[in-house]
């Protein structure tokens, strides 16, 4: 099976853990240090898993060893490069920033080596590592490391494992735990059926995720419907864990406190610490919630609150793929090509036949989000 919903890493258990202390974030940069003695990146790829070594890392979910690491510099020379990792990895990976960040994790090494290090899918697209929709959609390449000095290593822990936050409780991954969405599949789309019974956007949603899991899809339901105080507090923990002034997170504090006009939440978003601590609190909120985008305008009027939109994601999809529509269209499409993402949010012409045929709409800027183009959805 490759379904998913993305609050696997909300998995159950019985009793709340204390988070763990925060592990400290690595240097990044644009420069090789450790690699980059020679312009062939496959014998760059083998000389990272030499130095590598024993060590294993974990990038978007995906295991990264010495073992994966050889297998891609042993690959045929005639086999793209670009295609051989990211097949390897089931990721739409960017060759030459994943590269740089091998380097940095290997820079680390030196005084941290057998550390757990993660790096989760969001942050992997936010620094460059994976590809991002303006890479896509912008012609913007997001380049490695994308408007930061610094990668953050640790690893969220479940939602389940945090305690419901309290009225009045200070920002955190607590919050998660509060307002919250349906998250086993056969609620979530129950609810969204029954949200707009008539709509039929459920059953749309189910039979395209269907088709691209039995041709080996990798599936992740990640959000279908939401309430607006949920939306709320992923919109104001994106926004905190970008501020980089003390100025800057004044001010946003401001503006979620008086956005409590239409999202009642008693949350405390000012740390008695300091502006730096309220960021690095609103970044580990934002990790547990595994928010990438969020804006103010979708946290007020975000159609996930009346069933009119669902974020999911399909990754590794097959290099061919053939979809049913429930119009009656039929199409057969060749994803070999070498620079082919083979993920659904980044693959145009099949984002715009779906468009046509499934009577839905992607937000080419929000990675997971679809929204239902049905007439009855006011």
């Amino acid at each position: 099976m490759h379904l998913f919903v993305l609050s696997l890493v909300t998995a159950s258990h019985a009793d709340p853990v204390v988070e763990p202390d925060p592990v400290p974030p690595i240097a990044a940069n644009r420069a090789f240090e450790v690699l980059g003695q020679t312009d062939d990146q496959r014998a760059m790829f083998a000389q990272a898993a030499t130095e590598l070594g024993e060590w294993s890392i974990e990038v978007a979910g995906v295991p990264v060893d010495a073992a994966s690491l050889q297998a891609i510099a042993d690959s045929p020379l005639d086999e793209p490069l670009v295609r051989v990792v990211r097949e390897r990895f089931a990721r739409p990976v960017d060759v030459d920033d994943f590269l740089y960040f091998l380097d940095d994790v290997l820079v680390a090494g030196a005084s941290r080596r057998g550390e757990p290090f993660f790096v989760g899918s969001g942050r992997a697209r936010s620094v460059g590592i994976l590809l991002h929709p303006d890479d896509v959609f912008r012609k913007r390449p997001r380049v490695y490391p994308h408007r930061t000095d610094e990668i953050a290593v640790d690893k969220p822990p479940p939602q389940d494992s945090f305690p419901v936050a309290e009225d009045g409780e200070l920002l955190g991954p607590n919050w998660t735990m509060r307002y919250r969405t349906p998250v086993e599949v056969a609620e979530m789309y129950r609810t969204l059926a029954e949200k707009r019974p008539t709509s039929g956007f459920a059953s749309r949603v189910a039979s395209l995720v269907a088709q691209i899991e039995e041709q080996g899809g990798e599936i992740y339901l990640t959000s279908f419907l939401r309430y607006r105080e949920r939306g709320y507090l992923m919109w104001g923990a994106h926004e905190l864990r970008s501020c980089k002034t003390s100025a800057c997170v004044t001010s946003m504090v401001k503006r979620l406190d008086a956005a409590k006009s239409w999202a009642p939440v008693e949350i405390t978003w000012q740390h008695a610490d300091g502006w730096e601590a309220t960021r690095e609190a609103a970044r580990r909120m934002a990790d547990a919630f595994d928010v990438v985008y969020a804006t103010e305008r979708g946290a007020r009027t975000s159609k996930h609150y009346d069933g009119i939109a669902a974020d999911f994601v399909a990754l590794d999809l097959p290099r061919t793929l053939e979809l049913y529509a429930p119009d009656g269209a039929h199409e057969i499409f060749d994803l070999s090509g070498a620079e082919q993402s083979r993920d659904l949010s980044l693959t145009p012409a099949l984002i715009s036949w779906i468009e046509s045929h499934f009577s839905m709409s992607k937000l080419r800027s929000d990675y997971p989000h679809w929204t239902d183009t049905k007439s009855d959805n006011k």
